[in-house]
């Protein structure tokens, strides 16, 4: 949220469709993820259960998906510390550019999930599931946030840390998950449950940047 024409604190709330359908696939195909502290819970809705890897070994699975779910949050962080330039000039058509074959790089389904050749059966079950896991993607909740419960965590945080609220910068990524679960992956950026608290996740998202 900015106030047009002048200096202003900045919030994005919103979902991130390829997040979504990556948590989706997981429980979808039943894949045994252990619990740590960067692991989003159970989707609030669960998905109806797929057996495409049947026969499988559901925790090495689980492990590979850990890896690739830590790899898409590193390029969401990078994404974040490397914004798109504004306007829609070459700067732009560039920064679109490379910013899709990073997004590539570490898996997708433009090109069927190419860069999980090495992990066979977690290509496969994301191939099998992507088209499922996007039909399932609904509004976040968190993004109908009232621009009042925001303004009062603005003026609060400023008040509290003794800063100008126009300096303050946060994002919150919403996953379709439950448990009232959120973390900070990285300075001004924090994932969330669709259910979490709103003010508890404005305040870390804008604290953990200052």
């Amino acid at each position: 949220m900015q106030v047009a024409g002048r200096p202003s604190w900045r919030l994005s709330v919103g979902d991130d469709p390829m997040l979504s359908a990556t948590l989706w696939i997981r429980d979808a195909a039943g894949m045994v993820v252990d619990a740590d502290d960067d692991v989003p819970p159970s989707l609030a809705v669960p998905p109806p259960p797929s057996d495409v890897l049947a026969g499988e070994d559901t925790s090495a699975i689980g492990r590979d998906w850990l890896g690739w779910w830590r790899t898409l949050m590193a390029q969401r962080v990078d994404a974040h510390r490397n914004p798109a330039s504004h306007g829609i000039g070459a700067d732009w058509r560039r920064w679109a550019r490379d910013d899709l074959a990073r997004r590539t790089a570490v898996g997708g389904p433009d090109d069927e999930f190419a860069a999980l050749a090495g992990t066979p059966a977690l290509q496969r079950a994301c191939r099998e599931l992507f088209r499922d896991a996007s039909r399932a993607r609904t509004r976040p909740r968190l993004e109908s946030i009232p621009w009042t419960v925001c303004k009062r965590v603005v003026d609060d945080v400023a008040t509290a840390h003794h800063v100008d609220p126009d300096v303050l910068d946060g994002t919150v990524i919403v996953l379709p998950t439950g448990a009232g679960w959120w973390r900070v992956i990285a300075a001004g950026v924090v994932l969330a449950s669709d259910d979490a608290e709103p003010q508890h996740v404005l305040r870390a998202a804008f604290e953990s940047a200052l």
